[in-house]
């Protein structure tokens, strides 16, 4: 076991770009299934909230509903939301566009929009949309032109067509998202097309959000992210961009595209040492490592940090159940360099397996949340918050034992933590070397605030089974 404390000096922090996110947690909804603020706008048929979600079923829910709910929002303590797509689409998703200038009618009219942006704003809470520009659906207006008309309509050339007239049965003569004949892929070789397309961003830029998350962008032409990028700052330079992108990244996070992506990578390790236990300790430590190589520090401090999102099982489900596992991994996440993201309804405990299980109606009798989940969650985004050494500070590696104990120290100038985590079920005890500036009084700030205590040359612990604390150095 190491402090990794004696080999290294203070330095000066990196800041993310945009700057504002070293302040930030996000929220993503799922618009159909958080809650329904207007019933005037419903789709027919609709489905009684909280039954089983399916592919095709409706709930009602819309913008009047995160309104509605900001207030929920600001107990929570999140300061960022990422809406799902809520441009006009015949879908429950929204990633089958009919119009996208358009907001999606069950969602509510431009009016809502505004005023959802407005009081959002007002609550300090920032907002960023889902760009589907991959494809549309098969109801948008150009691609209905091109059934029609085939190759005499002038959006002809905006998609990917094998032969004329354009035909979906028995099988698409066109370039398809995974196949999905409802879903023809854009052709960015256009210049109508991408022309097209700008105008949207820019329409959308200029309404006051504070940036995009893009679907799919590795199946665009990677040509177009740039421009799509020099737009976007052009109209707003503190705007976020990030790219669903699974895989390494790094290409895409040069500076000249993408100032995040969702880091399903940091995800993949998470899942592996909390929840699989493939991974040791020494192991995730590594891992982590060669992710943070991968990158700059300003983009480590910069990435879109989750557990789960609408395209994954729901994180509690994940880890079977045990619970435990779940606030191990909260704590970490909220703890981690980078933007911690939490999907609706994990913080109360909610369940369900791959889409569209995990994409239910938010649950709102607050009997039947998990409450040390919640508590938890509440308690971890205030001390993100509120503890400059995990906004801004430094991460350097504790402990990584071959005892199931993972440590870190996070710096920020005077202000000194330490964050253990005993991933087994057995008691663990952690000895560790201090340097001189990191012995003194310390006193434990999660779960429970504890007694000051002093450690000289040597913190000493012991670790109850599967437990998460922080300790805070005391001036």
């Amino acid at each position: 076991m190491t402090s990794g404390l004696q080999q290294h000096e203070s330095k000066e922090p990196v800041v993310p770009e945009p700057s504002w996110l070293e302040d930030m947690v996000f929220y993503q909804i799922f618009p159909e299934r958080f809650f329904n603020g207007d019933p005037t706008n419903d789709p027919v048929p609709i489905s009684a909230w909280g039954e089983k979600p399916e592919l095709f079923n409706f709930f009602g829910g819309d913008l009047a509903g995160i309104i509605r709910k900001i207030p929920y929002l600001q107990d929570l303590g999140v300061n960022g939301l990422y809406l799902n797509p809520i441009f006009d689409a015949p879908s429950n998703h929204k990633y089958d566009t009919r119009d996208y200038l358009r907001i999606s009618p069950e969602f509510g009219d431009l009016r809502t929009y505004h005023r959802l942006i407005e009081e959002l704003h007002r609550a300090g809470i920032r907002l960023i949309l889902d760009g589907v520009f991959n494809h549309t659906g098969d109801e948008f207006w150009a691609f209905r032109d091109l059934l029609a008309r085939g190759k005499d309509s002038p959006y002809h050339k905006w998609y990917h067509c094998r032969q004329y007239p354009v035909r979906q049965e028995p099988a698409p003569n066109y370039e398809c998202w995974w196949g999905i004949k409802t879903l023809p892929k854009l052709n960015y070789s256009s210049p109508d097309l991408v022309r097209y397309i700008l105008q949207v961003v820019e329409y959308w830029t200029r309404t006051g959000i504070d940036g995009w998350r893009l679907d799919v962008p590795n199946e665009v032409t990677r040509e177009f992210w740039p421009v799509f990028r020099r737009l976007v700052k052009s109209i707003n330079p503190d705007a976020y961009i990030v790219g669903e992108i699974w895989e390494d990244a790094s290409s895409w996070l040069k500076g000249d595209m993408f100032d995040a992506v969702m880091n399903y990578c940091l995800r993949d390790l998470i899942v592996s040492f909390f929840v699989t236990e493939e991974m040791d300790a020494a192991a995730f430590d590594r891992g982590l490592s060669h992710l943070q190589a991968r990158h700059s520090e300003k983009v480590t401090r910069s990435m879109f940090n989750l557990l789960g999102s609408h395209d994954t099982p729901r994180f509690l489900t994940l880890c079977k159940g045990q619970k435990e596992r779940v606030l191990l991994s909260l704590l970490f996440l909220l703890t981690y360099p980078g933007v911690p993201v939490i999907y609706y309804g994990d913080e109360i405990g909610m369940t369900g397996e791959k889409d569209p299980d995990c994409r239910k109606t938010m649950i709102w009798d607050d009997n039947l949340w998990d409450q040390e989940i919640f508590h938890a969650t509440k308690t971890l985004i205030r001390l993100r918050k509120h503890k400059e050494a995990l906004k801004k500070g430094e991460f350097r590696t504790a402990v990584a034992g071959n005892n199931g104990v993972y440590g870190y120290w996070r710096i920020h100038e005077s202000n000194r933590l330490l964050v253990l985590l005993n991933r087994t079920n057995k008691l663990r005890h952690a000895h560790l070397p201090l340097s001189p500036e990191m012995r003194g009084k310390w006193r434990r700030i999660y779960p429970l605030a504890g007694q000051e205590r002093s450690w000289d040359g040597f913190l000493d612990l012991h670790l109850p089974p599967w437990y998460g604390g922080i300790w805070e150095q005391l001036s």
